[in-house]
C-alpha cells in the first residue's frame, strides 16, 4: 500500500508539473487554439454544426478520391516527410524542411479517413526507414523508435520484442505483445507471434502502441501493440523488381506488383532470401508472399482480401556459454552437452548432432468488410484463417499443427453528448486454436533423425469477448476517454506421455481451465494546438497460460495438471508529451510506471523436473525519448532513447538451496538504456543520400541474483543510396540503389542473452546464454520500377 501511495504521488506530481510547463510555454498557442465545441450554443446552432461536420467529411471523400487520380509524386502519404523545395531564405527554407508527421489514421480497406483512440503512447516509422534500408530485418527501423527492443531469435528474421520490458524474458518469437499486420492479427489465440513472416520490403510504415492495451486489443497486449502496414496497389502503380547481396552469402530477389483503379487497389509481394550466416550452422532458405485486393463496392462499401505465406528452412545454432563466446563467437554451440551420437539424450544440445533446424509454414488468408452505415457510423467486420506447421529439430523433433480461426466486429460512431463531442466505439470478438502436436526423441546423429515418440498433445483454446471506448471531448481541446475489455477463455488439453528408453505408455495428463479478465482503462488528453499533445493514462493487459504451462505439476514437477497458474497481468501508468518544439524539431517524452502481477515463469522443482509458476509482482519504470530534427530540407537528424529500471517487489524463487527473496533483485533480461541515433541526407536534385546510425545498448543482468550481466555494445552502420527516375520512358521509370556497411567497426558484440540461472557469476556462465550479433557485413541491392 506504501507503494502504491508513493507511486501516486509521484505520478501526479509529474501531471501537474508537466501541465504546469506546458501552460508556461505555451500560453499563447493555448489561446489561438479553436475550440471545438461551445456548451452555450443553442440547439439550432449544434444542429448547423452537426450539418456543416457531414459536408465537410463529404467533401474530405470527394478530395480522397480526386488525389487517388493523381500521378504517385503528387499522391498524400499517410506518414509523410516533407520534401517541399528549399526556398533561399533561411525562414522560408526552415519551415519547409519541418518533420511532417501525419498521424492521422487512413483506414486499412479504404481511404476513409479513421483518428486514431487518443491518449496513447504512439510511433510510427516513416517510409524511408525501409526504403532507403531494405536490407535483412525489421530490427533497423524499428529501433529507431523509443521503447521498443527486438533481440536476435532463432532464424533470420525470428526476433524476440520487448516492449518497456514487456516481452523480456521470451528467447524466441514475440509474446506478451500483439501484433497485426493491415488490421489481420499475426498473433494466435495461444499469444506467440513471430516477425518470419514480415519482409521489410513489403512494409510501408510500422505503428507501435507502448504500455498495456488489452482494453483495446484483448489477450496478450501487456506490453502494447505493433502494426505492420504493406506498401498499397498505388504505391506501387506498376511492376517492382528488387535485387540485393552481401556477406556471409546473403542472397535476397523480390518482386511487387500493383495498381489503383476506380475499383480495385491490388498489390502483390513476393521475396526469395537465402544466406549461409554469420554463425556456424546458421544458413537458411525463406521464401513470402503477400498478396493483396481491396474493393470498392459502392460509395459506402469497401472490401478487402489478404492473403500472405511463407515458408522457412533454417539451421539453427545453440546459444554459447560465455567461455564459448570469447574463445569463438561463431561457433555452432553445445558441444559442451552431454551427447551420444546415435543415441538419444534429453540433455545433449550439440548443433551438429541433432542438425538442429525449422522447418515452418505459415499462411494467413483473411478478409475485413467496412460498411459506412451513415456520415458518423462505420462498421467493421474481420475474419481469418491462420495455420501455422512446424518440423523443429533440437533435442527432440516437434511436429506441430496449430489451425487458427479469428475474427472481430467493430462500431465507430462520431456524435455528441450534449454540447460534446464524443467518440464511442464498440467491438466484439472471437477466436479458437487447435493443437495437434507429436515430439520424437532425436537420435543425435547429425541428420535429426526421429526416434521413439515421447509425447502426443491434442488441445484448443477459445476466447470470446467485447470492448467499448468512449472519448468525450468535455472542455474545447481536453478529451477524456475511458475504456473497458472482457474476455473469457477455455483451455483444454491433453497429452499422451511415453517412457523415453522404451517408448511405452508412461501417463497421460490433461487441464480444462476457464479465465475471466478484465481491462479498464482511462486517459485525459490535452491539445493546445495541432503541434502539441500532453497526456496522462492509466491502462491494463493480461495474458493467459499456454497449454505446456498447464501440464506440469507445480509441486512436484512431474507431468500433472497445474490448476494452481494463474493469468498475469500489469497496470501500465504513464504521463506523456508530444510537442513541435520549432518548426523544424518534433520531441516525444514519456514517462511511465508499470506493475506487474503474476508474472509466468517456469522453476526448477527437482533434479530436471519443471513447472509453471506465478511471480507475484514486479515494477517497470522509465522514460522513452525521440527526437526528430529537419534544420534543412534534406537532413535529418533523429534519436530515440528508452531507460528502464526493472525490480521485483515481492518475489520469493525457488532454487536447489530453497526459497531465496529477490525483492529489490533487477528482472533479468531488461535492458536499462537503449540508444538508437541517424543522421541522414537526402539532395533531391541528385537523387543521392546517405545516412550513418549508432546503437547502444548499456549491460543489464541476466539471473536473478543479478551476479550475470550482458555485456554493453555499441554498433555503427553507415548506408549511401541513389534514385534514378526516368520521366520519358514507358517501361522503365526509377532505379534505387543502395551499399549498406553494418557493424562498420566490426565490433564483437551479444545480439542476445537469455535467462538463466545459479546463484554465482560461475554457476551462471557455464549455461547457454549468448547469440552473437553480425560482424562488419556489406550489402548492396537495387530496385527496379518497370511499366
Amino acid at each position: 500500500m506504501f507503494e502504491l501511495v508513493r507511486v501516486s504521488r509521484w505520478g501526479c506530481a509529474m501531471a501537474v508539473g508537466l501541465f504546469v510547463m506546458c501552460a508556461a510555454v505555451s500560453d499563447e498557442t493555448f489561446a489561438q487554439g479553436a475550440p471545438s465545441s461551445d456548451p452555450s450554443a443553442s440547439p439550432r446552432e449544434r444542429a448547423l454544426r452537426d450539418q456543416l461536420k457531414n459536408i465537410l467529411r463529404e467533401l474530405d471523400e470527394l478530395q480522397q478520391k480526386k488525389e487517388s487520380e493523381k500521378p504517385d509524386a503528387e499522391r498524400p502519404t499517410i506518414i509523410k516527410e516533407n520534401t517541399e523545395p528549399a526556398s533561399s531564405e533561411t525562414a522560408t527554407e526552415a519551415t519547409s524542411a519541418k518533420p511532417d508527421f501525419d498521424l492521422a489514421d487512413m483506414s486499412i480497406v479504404s481511404k476513409r479517413s479513421q483518428n486514431r483512440p487518443e491518449g496513447l503512447s504512439l510511433s510510427a516509422t516513416v517510409p524511408s526507414e525501409t526504403e532507403s534500408q531494405p536490407t535483412r530485418t525489421m530490427k533497423e527501423s524499428m529501433e529507431s523508435l523509443p521503447g521498443i527492443v527486438l533481440r536476435q531469435a532463432n532464424g533470420p528474421r525470428d526476433f524476440s520484442m520487448m516492449i518497456r520490458g514487456q516481452g523480456a524474458k521470451t528467447a524466441f518469437a514475440i509474446r506478451d505483445i500483439k501484433v497485426y499486420e493491415d488490421g489481420i492479427s499475426q498473433t494466435q489465440s495461444d499469444g506467440l507471434s513471430r516477425l518470419d513472416i514480415q519482409d521489410p520490403w513489403f512494409m510501408r510504415s510500422v505503428e507501435v502502441i507502448r504500455g498495456a492495451s488489452s482494453s483495446l486489443y484483448d489477450n496478450y497486449a501487456l506490453g502494447g501493440m505493433v502494426h505492420f502496414r504493406t506498401r498499397r496497389g498505388s504505391d506501387i502503380h506498376g511492376l517492382e523488381t528488387f535485387l540485393s547481396g552481401g556477406s556471409y552469402g546473403y542472397q535476397k530477389y523480390g518482386v511487387a506488383i500493383g495498381q489503383e483503379t476506380e475499383k480495385f487497389d491490388i498489390a502483390m509481394f513476393g521475396s526469395q532470401m537465402a544466406a549461409d550466416g554469420f554463425i556456424q550452422h546458421s544458413n537458411y532458405n525463406t521464401q513470402t508472399i503477400n498478396f493483396n485486393v481491396r474493393y470498392k463496392i459502392d460509395d459506402r462499401q469497401n472490401f478487402y482480401f489478404k492473403a500472405i505465406t511463407n515458408w522457412l528452412n533454417t539451421k539453427v545454432p545453440t546459444r554459447l556459454t560465455q567461455g564459448q563466446y570469447f574463445a569463438d563467437e561463431r561457433q555452432a554451440g553445445g558441444a559442451q552437452t552431454p551427447c551420444t551420437p546415435g543415441a538419444y539424450n534429453a540433455g545433449c544440445a550439440d548443433a551438429l548432432l541433432l542438425n538442429q533446424s525449422r522447418v515452418d509454414r505459415r499462411t494467413i488468408i483473411g478478409g475485413i468488410y467496412e460498411r459506412q452505415i451513415d456520415t458518423n457510423t462505420v462498421l467493421t467486420v474481420e475474419a481469418d484463417y491462420d495455420l501455422k506447421d512446424i518440423q523443429q529439430s533440437f533435442s527432440q523433433v516437434i511436429e506441430n499443427t496449430n489451425p487458427n480461426y479469428k475474427s472481430y466486429a467493430d462500431l465507430r460512431h462520431d456524435g455528441r453528448l450534449g454540447a460534446m463531442p464524443l467518440k464511442s466505439y464498440i467491438g466484439f470478438f472471437v477466436n479458437k486454436m487447435e493443437q495437434k502436436g507429436n515430439t520424437f526423441q532425436n537420435l543425435a546423429d547429425g541428420f535429426g533423425t526421429k526416434g521413439t515418440l515421447i509425447q502426443n498433445t491434442r488441445g484448443t483454446i477459445f476466447n470470446i469477448g467485447g470492448r467499448f471506448r468512449e472519448e468525450l471531448e468535455f472542455y474545447p481541446n481536453w478529451i477524456f476517454a475511458v475504456g473497458l475489455g472482457f474476455e473469457q477463455s477455455r483451455i483444454n488439453v491433453y497429452a499422451t506421455n511415453y517412457d523415453q528408453t522404451t517408448g511405452a505408455f508412461a501417463n497421460r495428463v490433461s487441464a480444462n481451465r476457464t479465465f475471466s479478465n478484465w481491462a479498464p482503462e482511462g486517459s485525459i488528453t490535452w491539445k493546445p494546438s495541432v503541434d502539441r499533445r500532453h497526456w496522462i493514462r492509466a491502462s491494463t493487459g493480461y495474458g493467459i497460460p499456454q497449454f505446456a504451462n498447464l501440464l506440469r505439476d507445480p509441486v512436484t514437477g512431474q507431468p500433472g495438471t497445474n490448476f494452481n497458474l494463474k493469468p498475469q497481468k500489469n497496470l501500465n501508468l504513464e504521463i506523456g508529451t508530444e510537442m513541435r518544439l520549432h518548426p523544424t524539431l518534433l520531441v516525444h517524452v514519456v514517462g511511465f510506471y508499470t506493475f506487474f502481477k503474476d508474472e509466468i515463469i517456469t522453476q526448477v522443482i527437482t533434479g530436471n523436473n519443471t513447472a509453471s509458476v506465478n511471480a507475484d509482482s514486479s515494477r517497470y519504470r522509465g522514460v522513452e525519448l525521440f527526437a526528430d530534427w529537419r534544420p534543412v530540407t534534406g537532413l535529418r537528424v533523429s534519436g530515440a532513447y528508452t531507460h528502464i529500471n526493472a525490480e521485483y517487489i515481492n518475489f520469493s524463487d525457488r532454487t536447489t538451496a530453497g526459497f531465496i527473496v529477490r525483492d529489490g533483485k533487477h528482472v533479468p533480461n531488461v535492458p536499462t538504456d537503449i540508444l538508437n541515433g541517424k543522421v541522414e541526407y537526402y539532395h533531391e536534385p541528385m537523387g543521392l543520400g546517405a545516412w550513418v546510425e549508432g546503437n547502444y545498448s548499456n549491460s543489464y543482468f541476466l539471473n536473478n541474483n543479478n551476479t550475470f550481466g550482458f555485456p554493453s555494445y555499441v554498433i555503427g552502420n553507415v548506408n549511401v543510396y541513389k534514385n534514378i527516375e526516368v520521366s520519358k520512358s514507358s517501361w522503365f521509370r526509377f532505379a534505387k540503389l543502395f551499399i549498406q556497411v553494418d557493424n562498420i567497426a566490426d565490433t564483437k558484440y551479444a545480439a542476445s542473452g537469455q535467462v538463466i540461472t545459479g546463484e554465482t557469476h560461475a554457476a551462471a556462465a557455464g549455461q547457454q546464454i549468448f547469440f552473437a550479433g553480425y560482424g562488419r557485413a556489406v550489402y548492396g541491392g537495387v530496385t527496379l520500377g518497370l511499366f
